[in-house]
């Protein structure tokens, strides 16, 4: 590897970024130019021979190499090659570089260290300044020469080992790193790791010497998905979803936090972290935790919790305070909202009574004050003028929208369940009373009897957009959209994830929102006619003519796996609902075939303009697919109340099926199989749940009416499973 990058190409160390202590020395690190260098390696050199050299910078169009006393942050610049000085150290068993400025996050150290339990096996490792030369070497013997030390660009490690026929022996190469010094715009906020591990030796070597426990934890992560009935690209984007989690950031003090993502940064905001909260609840519920308590010391006095831990993506946001916990953001309708549904999926679903005394005890006070602030904000009982998650559509300049306004139903009855749990009956009926008054209202101000579909907005205007989004308020300025309707029933416009809020609602096991089931049923199926495109569902359709508004004609990621969760939940046909959650899935998965970046948004018809039609438009490295794991409930209809020990499924396929059960630090399948009649008149099927992670204690486990007949707790561990019997 090139360390990491010894040599960076078209990158300059200019960026002014000290310790408090060489503040102390100097107001700007002033850097010592060599002239005539003829290239990036010599300049890289002269910096390793400089006694107090740390960074260096190249530059092709003069030849200037500049070497400074400290390191510096590095930007973009084209023609110019930049680095960090390190020297490598090599053993028996790892090579390793080091890098200087231990005190700034630059500081640390890599290696490559590698095993084998064959006797057979030798290993060795190259160092060079050229990694052409380490191939040549590698591709004549196998092998590299004798280890050695100093400062090098490149390092690599190689094994060989005796292999006859028929056999199989495995070599491994474990990379290992340690940077301990994270900081925060100066502030040194560092790495949790550093209370793990002293070195990036001893990381290599701790999960060296466990390789094997860690190849067969990995193999039963995937096994409940791998070995499930569930389609193969779903199998696929799920596993692969869960690389989103190098985004998120473990520091010193235990906080866990995460970038919105790569192009902007906001630390934890509320409505991003709510589209990807099932793999984060099941597999790092601490982290979880960790956020939810920031969230809630964000609450502003009038009870609103704040977008974001720390925004930063919008033009003109402050660089101070200097700290990762400085919340701030927009008044939006899918972010109070989502934290008290967090809550509620944190109560019901966790085995953990710490966690439930955290929410009962500390959080529900900050909770209630959230939903006051929901009733609070709703003129005519439904949220008013709010920003949402679809924030480039503007949808805030107008009086409601569906979006926001099912949210208020979902925060509504999330609030009246936990209200009951702490014994606060008379809030309870509040909230329950302003979850019929919006039932009441949603259908009054934006059901469609006309177009027989729920209208995006209604048209009211609030005079006002959201700051930031200048290009989707010039389409309006310049009366380049088509005028929206006066007439309540007049077809109006239609969004896609209208209803991603009752996605949420129907994984906690909440049921309909809306009054009227058919009325949703309808609208579901008016999405799928209305928005449909080769690459999914466009956002927004009949607010402006296609091509018109890039941002409405595209395909945001959460539309096509939120419609099949939907469609599931409402009994319609499961072939049709996982086609429609493929299209845009597997779009990504086998044409785009980059699961580790999703983009945000697809580019819909004729958007060449700024991103071609189907391929990657808006936002990378996104989270808006991941809705995508509520899918996994839809089909099993998993409910979990764990308060109670109750476990149920009302799976939507018939058996034979395998699918996976997931809760807080579990992680299992649940499979069916029919046999041979039992009696003359009926068959029977054979119900199987196991774990793979973690344990359940149930009181009640139901499948489709078919009771486990539990005399007294059941309790289930890890690499178990109970199996019983029906009659179909």
């Amino acid at each position: 590897f090139n360390f990491p990058h010894g040599i960076e190409p078209h990158t300059q160390r200019s960026y002014h970024q000290l310790t408090p202590k060489e503040e102390e020395e100097t107001t700007h690190p002033v850097g010592k130019v060599l002239k005539g260098v003829v290239d990036p390696v010599t300049c890289f050199e002269a910096c390793n021979g400089d006694p107090v050299c740390s960074c260096w910078t190249f530059n092709t169009a003069d030849q200037s190499c500049v070497i400074y006393p400290y390191v510096l942050l590095n930007g973009y610049q084209e023609g110019c090659y930049a680095g960090v000085k390190g020297s490598w150290h090599t053993n028996n068993q790892c090579t390793t570089v080091n890098r200087v400025a231990t005190s700034t996050s630059a500081g640390g150290n890599l290696s490559l260290c590698a095993f084998s339990s064959d006797t057979t096996a030798k290993f060795s490792f190259g160092l060079n300044n050229d990694v052409g030369s380490l191939w040549k070497e590698f591709a004549s013997s196998g092998s590299f020469g004798n280890p050695k030390n100093g400062y090098f660009v490149n390092g690599a490690a190689a094994g060989t080992v005796e292999l006859g026929p028929g056999e199989t022996k495995e070599v491994t190469i474990v990379l290992g790193w340690y940077f301990p010094n994270r900081d925060f715009l100066g502030l040194q906020e560092g790495n949790f790791y550093e209370h793990l591990f002293k070195n990036s030796v001893e990381a290599a070597e701790t999960l060296g010497s466990a390789r094997v426990e860690a190849m067969t934890d990995i193999a039963k992560l995937h096994q409940p998905f791998y070995e499930s009935t569930m389609p193969e690209y779903l199998q696929d984007i799920l596993i692969n979803s869960l690389s989103h989690v190098r985004s998120a950031f473990w520091l010193r003090d235990g906080r866990w936090r995460q970038w919105e993502s790569f192009d902007c940064v906001d630390i934890d905001s509320v409505h991003n972290d709510g589209q990807r909260d099932i793999p984060y609840l099941m597999h790092f519920t601490n982290g979880v935790v960790s956020k939810v308590k920031a969230w809630a010391k964000s609450q502003l006095p009038n009870g609103m919790i704040q977008e974001a831990l720390r925004p930063g993506c919008f033009p003109g946001i402050p660089l101070t305070p200097k700290m990762v916990d400085a919340p701030g953001g927009r008044a939006m309708g899918d972010v109070t909202s989502v934290f008290i549904t967090y809550l509620l999926e944190l109560y019901t679903w966790s085995s953990d009574n710490s966690t439930r005394d955290l929410i009962k005890e500390e959080l529900w006070p900050i909770a209630k004050q959230a939903a006051q602030w929901q009733m609070d904000v709703s003129i005519d009982n439904l949220p008013t003028c709010l920003v949402c998650t679809y924030d480039i559509l503007d949808l805030d300049q107008y009086k409601f929208s569906t979006f926001n306004s099912v949210f208020h139903l979902l925060a509504m009855k999330a609030a009246e369940l936990l209200a009951y749990t702490v014994g606060d009956n008379e809030f309870a009926a509040t909230c329950h009373d302003a979850f019929v008054k919006g039932q009441v209202a949603l259908d009054q101000y934006l059901w469609n009897e006309t177009a027989q579909y729920y209208n995006a907005y209604t048209s009211e205007y609030c005079g006002q957009v959201s700051v930031g989004h200048t290009k989707s308020r010039k389409w309006f300025v310049e009366g380049q959209m088509e005028k929206v309707s006066t007439e309540l029933n007049t077809p109006g416009a239609i969004m896609s994830d209208s209803f991603y809020a009752q996605v949420l609602a129907y994984s906690l096991g909440l049921g309909t929102l809306v009054q009227n089931e058919t009325r949703l049923r309808l609208h579901v199926k008016a999405e799928l006619i209305y928005n449909d495109s080769p690459w999914g569902l466009l956002a927004l359709t009949k607010r402006d003519t296609i091509p018109g508004n890039p941002y409405e004609n595209s395909v945001w990621m959460m539309a096509n796996p939120d419609w099949a969760v939907l469609a599931l939940n409402l009994q319609e046909d499961p072939v049709l609902a996982l086609s429609v959650a493929q299209k845009a899935l597997d779009y990504w998965r086998s044409v785009v075939n980059d699961q580790w970046n999703v983009a945000g948004l697809i580019g819909g018809f004729h958007t060449s303009d700024e991103g071609g039609s189907g391929l990657p438009y808006i936002t990378s490295h996104y989270g808006f697919y991941m809705t995508a794991w509520h899918i996994v409930f839809a089909l099993s209809g998993q409910t979990a109340n764990m308060t109670e020990g109750s476990l149920t499924f009302a799976p939507k396929v018939p058996p034979p099926f395998m699918l996976p059960v997931m809760l807080p630090g579990v992680w299992g399948y649940l499979g069916a199989q029919e046999f041979a009649p039992k009696h003359p008149e009926a068959g029977y099927v054979q119900y199987t749940l196991g774990l793979n992670f973690g344990s359940l204690t149930l009181k009640q486990l139901n499948i489709s009416g078919c009771a486990d007949p539990i005399d007294e707790p059941l309790t289930l561990k890890a690499d178990h499973m109970v199996t019983w019997e029906c009659d179909l």
